[in-house]
């Protein structure tokens, strides 16, 4: 049996490195590891530091996700002062950070991942005419749509949290400002049935055969679609 170890990075996307070590044998992956070797140096910032000051610093660590590194942060003082958020105070800073994690999701789909997809270098395989309509990096007939969906979701975050990115909305207590009624309402208006849509079709849709792994593989898909009218 060969094996094999790959090596492939860096990538640098968004924020700082990752290189990816894949050891293969007998043409399947035995061991996967991802590796961040960049030092970026948040620990050392926040030496000698305030500890609420890690409410504003620990945010930085990402453009893109920083209600993620907000809440970690607010988490680990409340742990370290043995409080806790009330029920409503983690309710709305669980919408804070789920919007935006499904923010990210469109973000890393539609601006990171398929526009490589997109490339000349993939010109001789049957799909890629489609990958090039839609996700060539600025031109792409999907990429509108994504981000004006992206906007609008992330209007819940302006309501919630102020600003976005690093609100500072999410403290080890709870949250600066707790929804009003009328907040609610428009939460709902951005969220209001028909505009998010999920279905399964399992085995009545079939694509492909499922005779075959390539088959399966095809058939083994999720189509998400985000449209605001």
């Amino acid at each position: 049996m060969s094996e094999t170890s790959l090596l492939v990075g860096p990538f640098n996307r968004v924020e700082g490195d990752l290189e990816i070590r894949l050891d293969i044998a007998g043409g399947s992956v035995t061991r996967a590891e991802a590796n961040s070797p960049l030092f970026r140096g948040f620990e050392r910032i926040l030496l000698g530091k305030s500890p609420e000051d890690a409410l504003t610093i620990t945010p930085r660590i990402c453009g893109i996700c920083s209600i993620s590194q907000s809440m970690a942060a607010a988490l680990a003082l409340a742990d370290l002062a043995g409080a806790g958020m009330p029920p409503e105070a983690m309710r709305a800073a669980a919408i804070l950070h789920g919007v935006e994690n499904l923010c990210d999701h469109l973000s890393h789909f539609y601006l990171f991942f398929m526009p490589d997809f997109a490339r000349p270098a993939y010109a001789g395989q049957d799909w890629h005419e489609d990958m090039a309509e839609r996700f060539t990096a600025a031109e792409g007939s999907g990429l509108r749509a994504a981000l004006e969906a992206r906007a609008r979701l992330f209007h819940i975050v302006g309501l919630l949290g102020g600003k976005w990115p690093h609100t500072l909305a999410i403290q080890p207590g709870g949250v600066t400002r707790a929804p009003t009624l009328r907040d609610r309402i428009r939460m709902q208006a951005d969220l209001a049935p028909g505009r998010v849509e999920a279905a399964g079709a399992g085995a009545l849709a079939p694509r492909a055969s499922n005779a075959t792994e390539e088959g399966r593989r095809e058939n083994r898909r999720v189509e998400v679609v985000i449209g605001f009218d």
